[in-house]
């Protein structure tokens, strides 16, 4: 895992995930928990909704990533936000 994180297949998929969500928290932007400001573009990473050591395969699927601010992100590990609500928001690829 920690090898495919410093792969270029992940970079590349996470700045087009991030290009996808207008590099936008879509949780703050769909007022999800504890919400401070719905424009959120500061400290964001791409969160796999289905944890990569669950399901390698799924890594690198568009439905599996989504943007999130670091407080959304620390929600999204912990089970705060569940992967239904996180799935039902992911934006489309277009």
């Amino acid at each position: 895992i920690d090898r495919f994180r410093g792969s270029q297949q992940w970079i590349k998929k996470r700045a087009d995930i991030k290009d996808r969500d207008k590099h936008l928290c879509q949780a703050c932007l769909n007022n999800l928990y504890g919400t401070d400001k719905r424009i959120t573009t500061d400290d964001l990473s791409v969160h796999h909704i289905t944890p990569i050591k669950k399901a390698w395969d799924m890594r690198l699927d568009d439905d599996n990533l989504i943007t999130l601010c670091r407080y959304h992100h620390e929600m999204a590990e912990k089970h705060v936000i569940s992967a239904r609500q996180l799935r039902e928001i992911v934006p489309p690829m277009v």
